[in-house]
């Protein structure tokens, strides 16, 4: 071959080189695809844990107590058996309903105050207060049988409600609380009820005097009671004191 020739054909060898040298210094990474990004110079941190809240207990409501409206003394001390101040109090109010006794309560009461001590017997009705009287008997008789009530102790105390019961529309007994047949107080010694027909309620309460040979005048006392229950039920309560000094 001429130099001439020689000369073209490396003219025509070099760019070809020239080219695959540069082919061999790109990328393999397919194009427009993303480079991977780099990663940063320090660690992430690590999450802090949500803060633990503890919920406070709801406050327990107090309990709803019985409201008082109104209480007085309806007969102060006095003999019952005085025929110018007898034992016996007065009330008005529309029937019907009547007043119902659904419960009879107990309790001695010590001396404290400059009160004399007394036991008492509790008569709680609803509606309305009855009216009611009460006296020193030498024995008590059932109505309306007639019948003799036996009780322990010297004498008996009757009271007496009217236009008042102490049963239900099915002519079951309506009084859901009582005390027992022996009370075993200083001077209410026992009870025992005489009575519920034609609006008439009776109870005997068995007394015992100081000395059995004397028939002292004891002195009695009533109270009133009128009160709202926790529940909203308006009772009309009857407190029966007798004197339990000596």
């Amino acid at each position: 071959m001429s130099p001439i020739g020689r000369a073209r054909a490396l003219a025509l060898v070099i760019p070809v080189l020239v080219l695959g040298a540069l082919a061999g210094c790109g990328s393999s990474a397919p194009s427009g695809a993303a480079a991977p990004p780099s990663p940063s110079g320090s660690p992430a941190a690590p999450s802090s844990p949500a803060p633990v809240t503890t919920a406070s207990p709801t406050p327990t409501p107090p309990a709803p107590t019985p409201t008082v409206v109104s209480s007085r003394v309806s007969y102060p001390w006095h003999w019952p058996n005085d025929v110018n101040r007898p034992g016996q109090v007065q009330h008005s109010y529309p029937v019907p309903p009547v007043p119902r006794l659904i419960a009879i309560g107990t309790g001695s009461h010590s001396a404290e105050n400059g009160e004399r001590p007394y036991d008492r017997m509790s008569f709680t009705f609803t509606t309305a207060f009855p009216g009611y009287q009460f006296t020193f008997t030498k024995a008590l008789v059932a109505d309306p049988s007639g019948k003799p009530v036996k009780l322990a102790g010297n004498s008996v105390l009757k009271v007496t409600f009217r236009l008042a019961q102490a049963h239900t529309a099915s002519g079951r007994s309506s009084v859901i609380s009582k005390p027992p047949a022996q009370l075993g107080l200083n001077r209410m010694v026992s009870w025992a009820p005489a009575g519920d027909f034609e609006g008439v309620v009776t109870v005997g309460i068995g007394i015992s005097w100081p000395s059995t040979q004397s028939n002292p005048q004891i002195p009695v006392r009533a109270t009133e009671l009128e009160k709202v229950t926790a529940q909203g039920q308006h009772l009309f309560v009857v407190a029966i004191d007798i004197d339990a000094t000596g």
